[in-house]
């Protein structure tokens, strides 16, 4: 007779479970993949935790886009909006992260990295703000495509080195 875990399946059965998703995620596989999401029943939830969001429900949008990021890790959508729910909510640490993320992912945008500066000024860093500020403007954005956030990046980093004159 197998040993059973408090699961209710024997040892050897959690041990299948664990090399078949290890063999999955090894292949680029993600957790939905392993439960049988389809991809329209993510986009659904993506839409909810976005509803959510709208309403300044942002504890519960957080929840959504959480188990969004664990169901598919590799969708820099649902990594951006976890990051923005975390930001909203004061965990500016958390955000930072998730923001870091979004940008080793989309290396050419400069959204996560403008988020980030806001991160960073919110904990109390402005030397690094600014850096991030500074590669935003002078890097990511290209003209035409980027021009609002661009805007908003260089009335940041104008007000942050005030501040940072004025220590």
């Amino acid at each position: 007779m197998n040993a059973q875990t408090d699961t209710g399946i024997t040892d050897q059965e959690a041990d299948s479970i664990s090399e078949n998703l290890l063999g999955l995620w090894k292949a680029g596989g993600t957790l939905a993949q392993a439960m049988g999401l389809t991809a329209r029943e993510c986009e659904a939830m993506y839409a909810y935790g976005h509803a959510l969001y709208a309403q300044g429900k942002y504890n519960d949008a957080f929840k959504i886009f959480a188990q969004l990021v664990a169901y598919d890790h590799m969708e820099s959508r649902y990594q951006l909006a976890l990051a923005s729910a975390l930001q909203m909510t004061r965990r500016y640490e958390e955000a930072l992260q998730h923001y870091m993320i979004v940008t080793v992912m989309r290396l050419d945008d400069p959204v996560p990295v403008y988020h980030c500066a806001e991160c960073l000024l919110a904990l109390g860093r402005p030397a690094e703000a600014a850096e991030s500020l500074e590669l935003a403007i002078g890097t990511l954005c290209k003209p035409g495509e980027h021009d609002v956030i661009k805007a908003r990046a260089e009335v940041l980093l104008k007000a942050v080195r005030a501040r940072i004159a004025a220590k």
